[in-house]
């Protein structure tokens, strides 16, 4: 672990914790650090957030794309660094999961405003999402969710479409860029095959 060395100092008001450091960690460290909030930004990547005036504390994580390591990591630094009923602020989609599934784990050490994973479920996977919009009649974009090539083969549908995963994770990670937007005609079974064959334990 590394930071900017300010050890187990005693905090003059309750801070946040803001989980990657991306420009949506860059706002929320903003927002709070012009009210005088103290602000503890946490990457495993050379993220912009940590140079931000208003980054009261920044911490490199080992990693924290995998749950239990980024739950482990959030334990420690807490008792390290005095964090102990401090805000946390999860700013990516695999963050999420890992606060909403360990809540009440971290709870014991912060305040976590992210839901439990009975709420967040319904978000992280689009089958999900789909299902439950479908289940309370709100209209939604016709969507497949082919598991193989005969499945995509027996799809007759207008065009253009797009090619999106069910978990977006791994997906942006990977091929660092978005492996979205709309596909013409019959290309949209190139993508498929392409995506699957780049991550084909992951679902669409």
């Amino acid at each position: 672990m590394s930071g900017n060395g300010m050890g187990s100092k005693q905090w003059q008001r309750t801070g946040a914790v803001v989980l990657g450091g991306d420009f949506h960690g860059l706002g929320i460290i903003r927002s709070l650090g012009r009210r005088g909030i103290p602000v503890c930004v946490i990457d495993d990547r050379h993220s912009i957030a940590k140079f931000s005036r208003y980054a009261t504390l920044s911490l490199n994580a080992p990693n924290i794309r995998k749950e239990r390591e980024t739950v482990d990591f959030l334990r420690e630094i807490a008792e390290r660094y005095n964090l102990k009923g401090w805000v946390l602020f999860p700013t990516r989609d695999e963050h999420v999961a890992a606060v909403s599934r360990w809540r009440e784990e971290l709870a014991q050490w912060y305040r976590v405003p992210t839901p439990g994973w009975d709420c967040i479920k319904w978000a992280w996977n689009k089958r999900n999402t789909y299902k439950l919009a479908e289940r309370l009649g709100i209209p939604t974009p016709r969507t497949w969710c082919p598991r193989n090539q005969e499945e995509l083969d027996a799809i007759a549908a207008d065009f253009p479409l797009a090619v999106k995963p069910a978990v977006k994770e791994d997906f942006f990670m990977r091929p660092r860029r978005k492996p979205g937007g709309p596909t013409v005609g019959r290309s949209y079974k190139r993508s498929f095959a392409r995506r699957r064959n780049m991550w084909p334990a992951m679902k669409f």
